[in-house]
């Protein structure tokens, strides 16, 4: 029973040092992950913030259009607070995919991803990284945008903490939808400057094609039934009702409707493990199928 108890004894020892050191392998794990990431970030936003042409382009451009068309058209109150939504949810989608993927193409024109995977990088530290300096930029372009509505007059505010929360839920499953989409158009123009022009096009024609982001359905190029399904519109359509003060808001058709961020959240999970995947695929695996 000595012998015994000993072996179990010594056998407890070991698989509690396995665990001891299982759990330290995780954490060393998730700091090395986590500075990766943290590197991607800072990187990109130092490059962008010494970019203007994607900062003017990003963060510019739409408020330009938006004092270009209400300086030309008259709008009631409801209409110019949805118009000044969508214009500023399209500042986000220019940013989302611009800021994210003219560093991806810098990169891959030099290519650096075999270095980067020679030093380990993983692909979804590099991705996750750069979302989050791409939201970054996003964040402050939708900010901008709504600010020159407001101070325009346009009937868009904030009721309370809720509506932010859901403004900001929208606003992220749009941007990580939009910085997924980066990557295979990045792969396939391989050049930052056609890379750049091909995905300000992107949001620009899925602004005008779904009637300014579905805030105005009666000059959208699509079918409703297409236009309501895009996360773009779920996107924007989500933050009208909740930030657009108009008193007739309500008497706008979507204004009613629920449950928009059940398919934008599906959305933008389905575009983060593709992301990635495409990341890995098509840009740290490309050196070896060469």
């Amino acid at each position: 029973m000595g012998d015994s108890d000993a072996t179990a004894t010594r056998l407890e020892t070991s698989s509690s040092a396995v665990e001891v050191e299982d759990r330290s392998s995780v954490k060393q794990q998730g700091r090395v992950w986590v500075a990766q990431a943290s590197g991607f970030a800072y990187r990109t936003l130092r490059d962008v913030s010494r970019s203007w042409s994607v900062l003017a382009v990003a963060v510019g451009l739409p408020p330009i259009m938006y004092l270009l068309v209400t300086a030309t058209r008259s709008f009631d109150p409801t209409t110019k607070g949805l118009f000044a939504v969508g214009i500023a949810v399209l500042g986000a989608m220019i940013a989302s995919l611009t800021v994210f993927g003219s560093q991806l193409a810098v990169d891959l024109e030099a290519d650096r991803f075999i270095a980067y995977r020679s030093m380990a990088v993983r692909p979804s530290a590099d991705f996750a990284g750069r979302v989050a300096a791409g939201l970054v930029v996003a964040a402050l372009a939708l900010g901008f945008g709504l600010g020159v509505g407001v101070l325009d007059g346009a009937p868009v505010g904030v009721a309370g903490v809720l509506p932010v929360a859901v403004s900001f839920a929208a606003f992220l499953g749009l941007s990580v939808v939009f910085m997924a989409v980066a990557v295979p158009v990045v792969v396939a123009a391989n050049n930052e400057q056609y890379a750049q022009f091909v995905l300000s096009l992107i949001a620009v024609f899925g602004f005008m094609l779904t009637g300014y982001n579905g805030m105005l359905t009666s000059v959208a190029v699509l079918d409703e039934s297409v236009v309501g399904l895009l996360p773009n519109v779920l996107a924007t359509r989500t933050m009208a009702a909740q930030l657009v003060t108009s008193e007739n808001i309500a008497s706008v058709g979507f204004a009613a409707e629920r449950g928009r961020l059940v398919p934008l959240s599906l959305y933008s999970v389905g575009a983060a493990v593709f992301g990635v995947l495409l990341t890995r695929w098509q840009l740290y695996d490309r050196g070896l199928r060469r």
